[in-house]
């Protein structure tokens, strides 16, 4: 599999709900990723039940970043694959919540989960699924010289 865009094939990627508030939060390379889906450099899939955590976390935790979350919705509005989760179930996470991330990234035909968390990352590879942290995804794209 390629991660470039050369051929026309523009990987397709997971984001866990951490990866996503630290993109919205904090920036660094979170953040860079979240760039490459505004630049059309990527796709998302993203499921219902992700997107509802998201919104619920931030607006608990860190109020004072719902405005940017809006602006992030209509991105993913305009360009994600919005993914309904229920036609298969997936029980290999140690915590059974991350499972959603699993499912989505197979019902929308994903290369890759990028993740932070440590029990995502434990698994490493579901199907032709890669399981990688944000800096490991970035490494990937620029090696590939997109």
């Amino acid at each position: 599999m390629t991660t470039s865009v050369k051929n026309g094939k523009k990987p397709k990627v997971v984001l866990d709900t951490n990866v996503l508030i630290s993109a919205l939060v904090f920036g660094g390379k979170p953040r860079q990723i979240t760039d490459l889906l505004a630049d059309e450099m990527i796709r998302v899939a993203i499921s219902h039940e992700a997107l509802t955590e998201l919104r619920r976390k931030i607006t608990a935790k860190f109020p004072d970043s719902v405005e940017v979350l809006k602006r992030f919705e209509k991105l993913l509005e305009r360009d994600a694959q919005l993914v309904t989760l229920g036609s298969i179930q997936i029980n290999i996470c140690q915590d059974p919540d991350d499972n959603k991330f699993i499912e989505t990234a197979v019902l929308g035909n994903c290369d890759f989960i990028i993740s932070g968390d440590r029990h995502l990352l434990g698994i490493g590879q579901y199907e032709d699924i890669k399981i990688i942290k944000p800096a490991a995804f970035l490494k990937l794209l620029e090696d590939s010289k997109l």
